[in-house]
């Protein structure tokens, strides 16, 4: 998110594909936007209103995801939205989950004779540091606001997909093959 760039095959911002998405749009000569997927996956934040202005896109010009290798989490979910997914005979999609993660870092540090003491103002403010183990009820919380950007990713690609929310729920963040992924519903042909 925030990255208005191409960095070779390492990163490729949504602001950047977002501004070429639209380039594509406006360009009375272009009738057909190629979207050329290889990525296992990126942020969160950004990756829906990307997502959400190729589908509204769908209509205007024939869009194409094409997963060269493959298209996992947030790169899954952007070629969703295009109006069809085309995979070569080897290409890998889906993962449809969020993750983050805590580090406990508190024991490293008393190895090292270290102690950090954090000054702060506002009851939450150190919540999850990695200075101390992670308590249940901060827990709780981070995996109540992963929920929710789970439900808006499983939501969008049911969407995107017209699949039932169950169904996209019931893939459990698998990734699959080019073949099962046509079974399943996630991906239209082999190409």
């Amino acid at each position: 998110n925030d990255f208005p760039y191409a960095f070779g095959a390492w990163a490729t911002g949504y602001e950047y594909l977002s501004a070429a998405f639209e380039r594509g749009l406006s360009d009375r000569s272009v009738h057909t936007i190629a979207m050329i997927v290889n990525s296992p996956g990126g942020m969160v934040t950004g990756c829906f209103e990307a997502a959400d202005a190729i589908f509204a896109a769908r209509g205007a010009k024939r869009i194409v995801a094409y997963v060269a290798d493959s298209a996992y989490s947030a790169a899954y979910a952007l070629a969703s939205s295009a109006s069809e997914i085309v995979t070569t005979r080897t290409a890998g999609v889906g993962s449809i989950g969020v993750v983050t993660y805590h580090i406990d870092a508190s024991g490293a540090y008393a190895m090292e004779g270290l102690r950090k003491t954090y000054i702060f103002a506002g009851k939450h403010k150190v919540d999850g540091n990695e200075s101390e183990p992670l308590p249940d009820d901060v827990k709780a919380r981070i995996e109540e606001r992963l929920q929710a950007s789970y439900e808006v990713f499983v939501s969008t690609v049911a969407r995107n997909r017209a699949m039932s929310a169950e169904d996209v729920r019931a893939t459990e963040a698998l990734t699959y093959t080019a073949s099962t992924a046509i079974e399943v519903g996630l991906s239209d042909r082999i190409g």
